[in-house]
């Protein structure tokens, strides 16, 4: 029995470091040794108190500890946290409880492949790469190492018996906890190393966007002060040719003016300054592309989408738009674009003339340009799913299409 309670007290550690670690990679928990010295602590402590009371409560205490450390410490929202803390802890609840029951320790060491499955498939959820056939090959993975545990801990045939010691069962089923542990940091380590990489590779494209964008915005706005340095010299010529009684002239000048001014002012007042900002700068560049554009756009003032998300969605789906069509002969080239709230929700169709027949990379909307080699869809859809939205693309011979609907919050 005491050998029993040694076991499952080195495994319960084993899992009270793992699921310390999910809980901190799961939320964004404020940095502070002390705190975490503290919790690691009552965790110590409660685990200590198993030799005397079963261990299915400790877990379960741990648990409601664990939720206690997120409600205070984790940024994120707490609602969309504290099932993620507490499921781990009810599973631990669960399975020391079977356990138990049967008063088999082997059963342990089995659950051992079940808990580290488990907080893997959580952070894989939670970082957004759990797929399906991903976790079917993992999980089979877990099954086939588990099942040595169960074997080696002393639930063999009679005639297995025979020709395995109990201590080599010891041994492999040790050796199989510590396989499934490492197998659970490898895994993990991939996906964390993937999550930092998207994460440095969206932050660094991110910067690319709004430094390009800034360069068009800037273009336009030169024009503008530039039309309005020339305002004085303007009036000056217009006092002449009326002193002179130079009306034909002075109409011509005029028109000329009007023309001038039509290609700074701006072509979209949407009501929303980013929005219009960015809609300007890109139909600026269809218009120098020979492009005809039809845009409607109607928003208020202020939106509860974050103004580098809205850039990153418009920005890359109108270039996507303008590449597409400077691939056709000028008089083809066309671009509708539809931008407003339709109730609690933010719409955006973007229409635009496409070659008929497409290459690679044109069918997957990857474009050639700034070296984004398809990461520019790949944000847009990031933040798509960020905001629970919606994205569809679609991409017939001669058209292109992409609508997006973001849900608003109230």
């Amino acid at each position: 029995m005491t050998e029993i309670m040694v076991e499952m007290a080195v495994l319960s550690l084993i899992w009270l470091f793992l699921y310390g670690y999910c809980i901190e990679r799961m939320g964004t928990i404020q940095k502070g040794r002390g705190r975490r010295i503290v919790a690691g602590s009552i965790s110590l402590l409660l685990l200590t108190l198993s030799f005397w009371i079963p261990l299915w409560t400790i877990w379960l205490l741990e648990g409601m500890t664990a939720v206690l450390f997120v409600l205070f410490f984790d940024e994120e929202p707490f609602r969309q946290q504290w099932k993620r803390a507490a499921a781990p802890a009810l599973l631990f609840s669960c399975l020391t409880a079977a356990a138990a029951v049967f008063e088999r320790g082997s059963l342990f060491f089995a659950a051992n492949g079940i808990v580290c499955l488990a907080l893997f498939l959580l952070l894989a959820h939670k970082r957004g790469y759990l797929r399906a056939g991903n976790a079917a090959a993992v999980s089979a993975v877990y099954v086939l190492v588990s099942a040595f545990p169960a074997a080696f801990a002393g639930e063999l045939t009679d005639a297995a018996k025979l020709w395995i010691a109990p201590e080599t069962r010891q041994v492999l089923a040790w050796g199989t906890v510590l396989t499934e542990v490492l197998l659970f940091f490898t895994l993990e380590g991939t996906l964390f190393s993937w999550q930092k990489g998207f994460e440095h590779s969206a932050e660094r494209f991110q910067q690319d966007v709004l430094t390009h964008q800034y360069e068009e915005i800037r273009t336009i706005y030169t024009n503008m002060r530039g039309w309005r340095h020339d305002y004085h010299n303007h009036l000056q010529v217009i006092k002449a040719q009326l002193a002179l009684g130079e009306t034909k002239q002075l109409k011509r000048y005029l028109d000329e003016l009007e023309q001038d001014l039509d290609k700074v002012d701006f072509w979209i007042k949407s009501g929303n300054l980013m929005a219009d900002a960015i809609l300007n700068s890109k139909l600026s560049l269809a218009q120098q592309k020979k492009i005809l554009v039809n845009c409607k756009a109607r928003l208020p003032e202020n939106l509860p989408v974050e103004d580098v998300d809205l850039c990153v969605i418009l920005g890359n789906l109108l270039d996507n738009a303008l590449e597409a069509c400077e691939q056709i002969p000028q008089d083809a080239r066309f671009l509708r674009v539809y931008l407003a709230v339709n109730g609690r929700q933010l719409y955006l169709s973007i229409q635009n003339s496409a070659k008929e027949e497409l290459n690679f990379n044109e069918r997957n909307y990857i474009t050639q340009k700034r070296g984004s080699h398809g990461f520019g869809m790949k944000r847009v859809s990031a933040v798509v799913k960020k905001y629970d939205g919606f994205l569809n693309l679609a991409n017939e011979p001669g058209i292109f299409a992409a609508e997006v609907t973001l849900p608003l919050a109230e």
